[in-house]
């Protein structure tokens, strides 16, 4: 091999930032870099893409007069992405073999997919010049976990081994079902030294199939597990929502105590009609005491309109009772969502949330789908600007330090 290929990669967690260096190459040669991996569980991906799918991605670049390129200073002059960007290559990498998995309903059988086996390979004029490989991670080592079986929820818990008191975070995704996504949240919260819990509310086994009729019921019984835990400040336990997760967590927040801050990330503030797979239900989202919780029903008709004029419906229906909301509230929403107006909730929520301390991370590009730091979003990929990863880092930044200041730093 004719070139040297350094990994500078301090922690390894997949939402840092780190380098790649090449050096030892000709005075201001050429060559084309290119980042593979097929062993990836990308957040921002549809479900039923395997973690097996084959992602690629290409940058062409010019050594420097002392034959290095490095990726957080060295210009791309073509390929993937240009311009300087250290992690340009790991965000504009693309599905390039699709292969497809089909659910796992086992709790049990689900794996963790905490592990990111990355191949990188230095080409010049179509000549392999050298490769390596190395690994990411999505939580800590010493991170450890088992599994909760309940009758309405089903939870993975992360923490660290040596057990010592710590703040919680309670983990919800969207209305994808299961527990994958808030898996991959959750183990990137534990890495900042917080217990996590993500939780599935439907889609396994012995959970109801369908986003319909869902008890709030099982947020205070996993609120109440975790005060239990010896390991667990029970009044430091902080919750996260995303998208329909969001929603069911402002709920919870109208209606109980004990959450001592949350980031809800693009959230709603009404209650909107279930789903029974993908037709409407006729029914609520959420359940309370066993009764159904007034919800705004979906109109198509409605839904293409705002979509059209960009603006949402003013009528009140299924609008919750945020003025009881009081914990210090993050709020993460975009002006270009295309699911729902997470803006316009967004505000909503701000004047009326009694909450001592409340602010919104903001984002005009990047729409619903906002999770972790550096990572490549094919919901989007038709949009080719930094400023989509750029607000996708700002979020998860913000989220790290809003549990942090108001779970760990008080």
């Amino acid at each position: 091999m004719r070139c040297k290929i350094i990994i500078e990669d301090t922690n390894k967690m997949m939402d840092s930032k780190m380098n790649i260096r090449i050096q030892e190459l000709k005075k201001f040669e050429e060559i084309k870099v290119i980042l593979e991996t097929n062993c990836f569980y990308n957040i921002n991906a549809p479900m039923n893409w395997s973690e097996n799918t084959l992602w690629q991605s290409e940058a062409i670049f010019l050594s420097d007069s002392n034959g290095i390129v490095s990726l957080k200073n060295s210009p791309s002059k073509g390929g993937d992405y240009t311009g300087i960007r250290a992690m340009g290559l790991f965000e504009s990498l693309k599905a390039v073999t699709i292969v497809n998995k089909k659910h796992i309903s086992e709790l049990k059988n689900l794996p963790l997919n905490d592990v990111v086996s990355f191949r990188i390979s230095v080409l010049s004029n179509g000549k392999l010049l050298a490769k390596t490989t190395f690994n990411r991670f999505y939580k800590k080592y010493n991170i450890n976990h088992y599994d909760i079986l309940r009758d309405g929820w089903q939870g993975r818990l992360f923490y660290d081994e040596d057990k010592n008191k710590k703040p919680a975070i309670i983990v919800l995704s969207g209305s994808e079902g299961g527990i994958e996504k808030a898996q991959n949240i959750a183990m990137m919260l534990s890495n900042q030294g917080f217990v996590t819990l993500a939780i599935s509310y439907f889609g396994m086994n012995n959970q109801k199939s369908s986003l319909d009729r869902i008890p709030l019921e099982n947020l205070e019984e996993a609120l109440k597990y975790l005060q239990k835990l010896t390991f667990v400040d029970s009044a430091k336990i902080g919750i996260y929502g995303r998208s329909k997760g969001a929603e069911y967590s402002l709920l919870f927040l109208t209606r109980y105590g004990g959450i001592k801050c949350a980031v809800l990330n693009s959230p709603s503030d009404r209650v909107y009609e279930g789903l029974r797979r993908k037709r409407n239900s006729k029914h609520s989202s959420w359940t309370y005491c066993g009764k159904e919780i007034s919800y705004k029903p979906f109109k198509i008709k409605e839904f293409i309109i705002n979509r059209l004029i960009k603006k949402s419906s003013i009528d009140d229906s299924g609008v919750m009772d945020i003025e009881n909301v009081t914990c210090p509230l993050l709020l993460i929403a975009s002006t270009k969502d295309e699911i729902w107006d997470s803006y316009s909730a967004s505000i909503n929520i701000m004047a009326k949330a009694k909450s001592y301390e409340k602010s919104i991370v903001l984002t005009t590009e990047l729409g619903h789908m906002n999770t972790i730091s550096y990572m490549p979003n094919p919901r989007y990929k038709r949009y080719k600007t930094d400023k989509i990863y750029d607000e996708a880092v700002l979020s998860w930044e913000n989220t790290l330090s809003w549990f942090i200041n108001h779970l760990k730093n008080i």
